[in-house]
C-alpha cells in the first residue's frame, strides 16, 4: 500500500515583543516589563493575539485529514468493499424501478447518505488526492461525516455551531481600511477626532493604552465604529463618508446579537459608542451590560479596590492592576450609559446600585496611579445615576397607587439634599486632584448642568406620576414643585450659555441625546414660565435662547433635528409674547391662538424617542371668564 507523507507542521509565529518594541522595530526581550522600556521609562504593554478564524479552521482540517490517512483500507479490503457497495445500489435500483413509491425514494436517499459514509467512497478518495492538492468540500465532509457524528461536526469551534442542517456563518473580521472603504491617513484623522472630544461622552477608554494601532490588532469591530463616530464629528452627521462607515458598524452589531463574536472588553466599547451615537441605545447598552455580566467585570472592581490598599505590590501585581483598572472603567461606563438612557427613555434600569454608599466607594479609583482626568467624569456620573436611580424609583409608586404631597415632599427634599451634597463633594473633589485649570473649569461647569438636569427631571417625573398636568387645580405643594422645576430650569440654561467654549464647543462631538437634552430643557423653561410668569423676564428669557442657538449653529446645529425643534419653540414662544404686548383686541385673539398653539406644542421626539416629563403641563381654567386670563398677570 502506498503511504503518503504527513505535511511538515507549520510553525506558528506568536508575537512576543511588546507594543513600545514592536512599533520602534527593536528587539525585545519579552520581560514585564522589558528592560527596553524599563530603562527608557516607557509604558510597557503585551497584546495578546488573538486567534484567527482562518488559520484555527485551517489547522483543524490538517487534522481531520491526517487521521483520514491513517485510516485507508488495504487494496484487498477497498475492492470488495467497493463491490458490495456496488451489489446494494443495483439492488436498491430495481426495487426503485419496480415501485418507486415515496417510501423506497426516501429508502434511496437513505443509501445515497450512508454511502458518504462507507470506508469505500473514504478509500476512494483518498487514494485519488494527492496530500499537496486541495480537497474539494464535499470531500471534507464527507472525512468528517466518516469520524464524527453530525452533532459534533463543529464542536471543534465553540463559535460555528450547526443547528440540524443550518450553522452560523463565521467570518474573519476586516476593518474598514482592509476593506477600501477609508484610507489609512483618513483613519487616522478621524480616529484622532474621536478622542478630542467623543470620548467624553463615553468615557471608558485610556489614551496610553487604546493607541490606534493597539486598537486595530485588537479589534476590527472597536476600531471600525471609532472611526465612523470620528468622521461623524469631522465630516459631519450628513456626509456620504459617515453614512457608508455608518453602515459598516452594522453587521458587527448582528454578530454580536448571534454570538459570532467573541466576549471581550473592546466589543463591550463598541457597544457603548454604537449605543450613544444611535437610536434604540438603551437595547445595544442592555447588550453591553449582559456581557460585562458575563465576564465578571463587576468583579474586577471589587479585586482593584482590594488591591488599592496595598501600595507594596510587585511588579507583576502593578500589571494586574492596570487590567483590573481598564476594566472597572468598562464596567462603570456600562452602568452610567444604561442607567441614563433607561431613565430618560422611561425604561427601568437593568443595572441597579445596591446602596448610595457603595457608589461612593469607586471614588477610591480617583488615587489609582493610571486614573485618567475623563475617571472624574465618569466615577461622578456613577453615584449621579444612583441618586436618580433611586429617586425613580420612589417616585414611581405601584399601578393604581398615588403620593400624597407629604410623601411627594419628602423625597423631593431628600433627593434635593443628595443632588447638594454630592456637587459640593465632587467640587472639592475636581479642585483638589485635577492639575490642568482648563480640565477643572470644563468638569466644574459640566457637574453643574448634570445637577440642575437631574433636579429638573426628578421634579417634573414626580409631579407627572401623581397624575396632575392641570396647574389651574393643583394644590400649593404641587405648584411649590413647579416653581423649583423651573428655577431649576433656569438654572440649567444661564450655566449653558455662561462659557460657550467649554461646553457648547463640544455639541460638535456629541450624541443626539446630548442634543436633546438641551432643546428639552428650554422649551421646557418657555413653557414654565409662560404657565408661571411671576418673578420672569421673558424678553430676557428669549434673548438667553438666541444666544443658545447662536451658538449651537457655529457646531453644525442646523444640520441636527433638535436644533430645528429648539428654533421652532423659541419663535412659537416670541409670537406668544408678541400677542400679550399688543392691545390691539383683534391681535389680542390672535395672541391666545398664538399662546394655545405654544402650549400644545410638544415634539414628537421627545414623546416617541425619549420621555422627558412636564412638557404636558398646562393651564385649563373652569371659569369661563378666566379663559381668556391675560397670562402677564400669573395666578
Amino acid at each position: 500500500m502506498e503511504s503518503f507523507p504527513s505535511p511538515a507542521a507549520k510553525k506558528r509565529r506568536i508575537p512576543k515583543a511588546c507594543t513600545a518594541c514592536r512599533r520602534s522595530k527593536l528587539k525585545c526581550d519579552g520581560g514585564k516589563p522589558c528592560s527596553r522600556c524599563r530603562t527608557t521609562n516607557l509604558y510597557c504593554d503585551f497584546i495578546k493575539p488573538i486567534t484567527d478564524p482562518v488559520t484555527e479552521k485551517l489547522s483543524q482540517l490538517e487534522a481531520q485529514m491526517e487521521a483520514l490517512r491513517n485510516r485507508v483500507p488495504d487494496t484487498t479490503t477497498a475492492v470488495t468493499l467497493l463491490e458490495l457497495q456496488h451489489q446494494v445500489n443495483q439492488r436498491a435500483q430495481m426495487e426503485n424501478q419496480a415501485s418507486p413509491t415515496y417510501s423506497h425514494q426516501f429508502q434511496q436517499q437513505q443509501l445515497r447518505e450512508n454511502d458518504y459514509t462507507s470506508p469505500v467512497s473514504m478509500s476512494v478518495v483518498s487514494t485519488h488526492s494527492h496530500p499537496s492538492q486541495p480537497q474539494p468540500e464535499n470531500a471534507f465532509s464527507q472525512a468528517q461525516t466518516f469520524n464524527q457524528s453530525p452533532r459534533t461536526e463543529y464542536g471543534l469551534n465553540p463559535l460555528k455551531r450547526k443547528r440540524g442542517d443550518f450553522e452560523l456563518n463565521v467570518e474573519r473580521s476586516v476593518d474598514v481600511v482592509a476593506k477600501g472603504l477609508i484610507s489609512l491617513p483618513d483613519a487616522k484623522v478621524y480616529f484622532g477626532a474621536f478622542f478630542q472630544g467623543c470620548d467624553k461622552y463615553v468615557p471608558v477608554f485610556d489614551p496610553r493604552y487604546d493607541t490606534f494601532e493597539s486598537v486595530r490588532e485588537r479589534s476590527s469591530m472597536l476600531f471600525d465604529v471609532i472611526c465612523a463616530v470620528g468622521c461623524r464629528a469631522e465630516c459631519g452627521p450628513g456626509s456620504d463618508q459617515f453614512q457608508a462607515l455608518s453602515n459598516a458598524t452594522k453587521a458587527p452589531i448582528c454578530d454580536v446579537i448571534l454570538g459570532t463574536v467573541p466576549k471581550s472588553i473592546e466589543t463591550i466599547q463598541a457597544l457603548l459608542i454604537n449605543a450613544g451615537y444611535s437610536e434604540k441605545g438603551w437595547l445595544l447598552t442592555s447588550m453591553a451590560a449582559r456581557m460585562a455580566l458575563d465576564l465578571d467585570l463587576p468583579g474586577s472592581y471589587t479585586k482593584l479596590s482590594a488591591l488599592s490598599f496595598d501600595s507594596g505590590g510587585a511588579e507583576g501585581d502593578k500589571l494586574e492592576e492596570e487590567r483590573l483598572m481598564r476594566e472597572s472603567r468598562v464596567w462603570f461606563g456600562t452602568f452610567i450609559l444604561e442607567n441614563i438612557l433607561s431613565i430618560d427613555c422611561g425604561k427601568k434600569p437593568g443595572l441597579k446600585a445596591s446602596s448610595g454608599a457603595g457608589m461612593r466607594r469607586c471614588r477610591v479609583l480617583l488615587g489609582h496611579p493610571n486614573r485618567t482626568p475623563l475617571d472624574f467624569r465618569m466615577l461622578s456620573q456613577v453615584e449621579l445615576n444612583s441618586i436618580r436611580a433611586l429617586a425613580h424609583e420612589r417616585l414611581s409608586p405601584p399601578m393604581g397607587t398615588t403620593l400624597s404631597d407629604d410623601e411627594m415632599s419628602d423625597i423631593v427634599q431628600e433627593t434635593r439634599i443628595d443632588l447638594s451634597v454630592w456637587l459640593s463633594d465632587w467640587m472639592n473633589l475636581v479642585d483638589s486632584n485635577v492639575e490642568r485649570e482648563e480640565d477643572r473649569a470644563s468638569l466644574r461647569i459640566n457637574l453643574q448642568i448634570q445637577r440642575y438636569w437631574a433636579e429638573m427631571t426628578m421634579l417634573c417625573k414626580g409631579l407627572q406620576g401623581m397624575g396632575i398636568e392641570n396647574v389651574a387645580i393643583m394644590t400649593d405643594p404641587q405648584r411649590n414643585l413647579i416653581h423649583l422645576a423651573k428655577a431649576s430650569a433656569q438654572r440649567h440654561l444661564t450655566t449653558i450659555i455662561s462659557n460657550p467654549t467649554l461646553y457648547l464647543a463640544t455639541f460638535r462631538y456629541g450624541m443626539d441625546f446630548v442634543w436633546a437634552k438641551c432643546a428639552f430643557s428650554v422649551l421646557l423653561l418657555l413653557k414654565l414660565a409662560r404657565l408661571i410668569p411671576s418673578s420672569t423676564n421673558m424678553s430676557s428669557l428669549i434673548a438667553d435662547a438666541k444666544t443658545l442657538l447662536a451658538e449651537l449653529s457655529k457646531v453644525r446645529g442646523s444640520s441636527n433635528i433638535y436644533f430645528r425643534i429648539l428654533c421652532l419653540s423659541v419663535e412659537k414662544c416670541e409670537k406668544a409674547l408678541n400677542g400679550d404686548l399688543d392691545q390691539n383686541i383683534d391681535a389680542s385673539m390672535n395672541g391666545v391662538d398664538a399662546e394655545m398653539d405654544f402650549q400644545s406644542y410638544v415634539p414628537k421626539e421627545f414623546i416617541l424617542e425619549w420621555n422627558f416629563p412636564g412638557l404636558t403641563f398646562c393651564w385649563i381654567p373652569f371659569d369661563f371668564q378666566d379663559l381668556f386670563m391675560d397670562f402677564g398677570t400669573g395666578f
